[in-house]
């Protein structure tokens, strides 16, 4: 939901959201600092690149960002409508103050995304604005608004809901969730806990009632309804792993693949928003896999692991497709884009205020032993990219840098790569410099031989916030034993997403680069590679 205050409410205030490590399968699990960093790219002369379609304006060309002059933070679950997709944001037009609504945007493919304005306004009832929830299509009726109606379930800052703050209000919507109308505060808050938040709901087939997992001061809370409208606790699961309270919580069942493809049952996710300061992580999505018996949730083991272990990946949600083949063996997340630390602190050069990750793929897979949530982009994230633009293979050393092809300069697109190892072993270390220009860049360092990588944020652009969150280096473990890193790279005006490996290791983070920032940049120390399958989309 919000920060671990009323961040909803004033969106002025600042949580400190600390994180452990995780991802990987080998090394430490990643998420602490790296020791070394790559040099200073010192990019080589070459022809000048053709010109591409990418936008130059400031503004994230292909991923969901607030209007001009806006904010937005938490995404809300989409819900599949017809052909397409219906997705909520948590947005504030009148930053820093006067506190959120949910605003809408569509979709037919969860990457072009339509702008479709509020749809459930703030301040319309006695309880002030709207914080994070989710809707889920009531197909069978039984909140008695009608068969298919959408449902919304959302925390409000209810004051004067039976003397309690933080409670659970429904509201539902017979457009497709254009718009909606306020019902009542369904599940007040006794006996009166701070935290009471978040409440993401699905309904169980198997008990034939609706199940709810609620952000509370040290657990995540587990009620049950008939109806939508009548809650009654059922269990709770305590931790303390990731800080006082976990938000934006998600329980959902997948299919358990192993490495050869085939099935191993099913297993259920627990994926929270949690605090990771305190093992030198920082705020981000952790998760937990085990059993969910219609009441309880029983975690396979006491730690869990980080989905993405960049600095920008929370208030993460989860769905899945119904209409898809076999809805159980994938899901799909998509993550706010910033971090507590210092989202209030962000400049916005180009009028905006917050954005969101593009939508990944969630599949979860046994992987050494453990069962793994591996996240890609979804399929048809390339058709946001017009030209590609193609590099030879090329094996490079120290000294001998890849040389890129014309037209590869990169302001917003998909840069791919594999590094491939060659008789000499693993180089001591390789590192694309990305949005290079004017002395700034953004790196990805690969420490091949340590089966970690990490990405290199400080150096991307001018006036970063003050935090030590924004300025620390965040890293990964990712298994390179096999002799090959596969590398895919987006970036966007303001943000760097990488994935490694086919989702072993992800690491999200925003970034300020200037507009002018555009050149790429790999070189290796201490041994050579090979680079093939290079691929620049834009």
């Amino acid at each position: 939901m919000v920060s671990m205050i009323f961040r909803r409410h004033t969106l002025g205030l600042i949580a400190t959201l600390p994180i452990l490590p995780a991802c990987g399968t080998s090394g430490d699990g990643g998420g602490g600092l790296v020791s070394t960093s790559g040099p200073t790219p010192t990019p080589l002369p070459r022809a000048t690149p053709t010109p591409t379609a990418t936008a130059v304006n400031g503004r994230p060309r292909y991923h969901i960002a607030a209007p001009d002059g806006g904010w937005i933070n938490d995404p809300q679950r989409p819900v599949r409508i017809g052909d397409g997709w219906t997705m909520w944001a948590l947005y504030n037009p009148t930053w820093p103050n006067g506190g959120t609504e949910w605003r809408r945007w569509t979709s037919p493919d969860l990457v072009n995304w339509t702008d479709r304005g509020v749809a459930v306004r703030r301040r319309t009832t006695s309880f002030g604005d709207v914080w994070s929830g989710s809707a889920v299509v009531d197909t069978n009726n039984t909140a008695g608004f009608g068969a298919g109606t959408l449902i919304a379930l959302a925390t409000m800052p209810a004051d004067n809901a039976a003397g309690q703050n933080q409670s659970t209000a429904l509201w539902y919507s017979r457009d497709g969730g254009a718009s909606f109308t306020f019902h009542a505060i369904v599940h007040p808050n006794f006996p009166g806990n701070k935290p009471f938040r978040d409440p993401t709901v699905f309904w169980h087939a198997p008990a034939a009632r609706w199940v709810m997992t609620l952000s509370e001061e040290g657990k995540i809370g587990f009620y049950t309804s008939p109806d939508l409208k009548q809650w009654s606790y059922a269990s709770g699961f305590l931790s303390n792993l990731v800080g006082g309270v976990m938000e934006c919580s998600h329980l959902f069942r997948l299919h358990l693949y192993e490495a050869d493809g085939t099935t191993a049952g099913d297993k259920w996710v627990l994926l929270v928003g949690g605090d990771g300061t305190a093992s030198g992580f920082t705020g981000g999505t952790y998760y937990w896999v085990g059993d969910f018996d219609g009441t309880s949730f029983t975690a396979d083991g006491a730690t869990g692991r980080w989905l993405d272990q960049g600095a920008d990946y929370y208030a993460a949600v989860v769905w899945r497709d119904p209409a898809a083949p076999d809805p159980l063996a994938a899901a799909y997340t998509i993550g706010w884009m910033s971090n507590w630390a210092y989202a209030n602190q962000l400049p916005a050069p180009y009028g905006y205020r917050g954005q969101l990750s593009i939508a990944r793929q969630l599949r979860l897979q046994r992987v050494g032993g453990v069962p793994l949530l591996r996240m890609t982009p979804v399929a048809a994230q390339n058709e946001v990219f017009q030209q590609v633009v193609t590099g030879s293979d090329q094996t490079i050393a120290e000294g001998s840098d890849y040389v890129w092809p014309t037209g590869a300069d990169v302001v917003a697109g998909r840069i791919d790569l594999t590094l491939n190892r060659t008789a000499g072993g693993w180089p001591g270390g390789a590192w694309l410099s990305v949005r290079g220009g004017d002395g700034f860049f953004t790196q990805v360092g690969l420490e091949l031989r340590d089966n970690r990588l990490f990405v290199k944020r400080d150096a991307s652009g001018p006036n970063p916030p003050d935090s030590a969150a924004w300025r620390q280096n965040r890293s990964a473990g990712c298994d390179f034993g096999d002799g090959v890193a596969k590398v895919s790279v987006f970036v966007d005006a303001g943000s760097i997403e990488v994935f490694v490996n086919d989702g072993e290791a992800v690491l999200s983070d925003l970034i300020n680069a200037p507009m002018s920032a555009k050149s790429l940049h790999l070189n290796i120390a201490g041994g050579s590679l090979h680079v093939s399958d290079v691929r620049i989309s834009t």
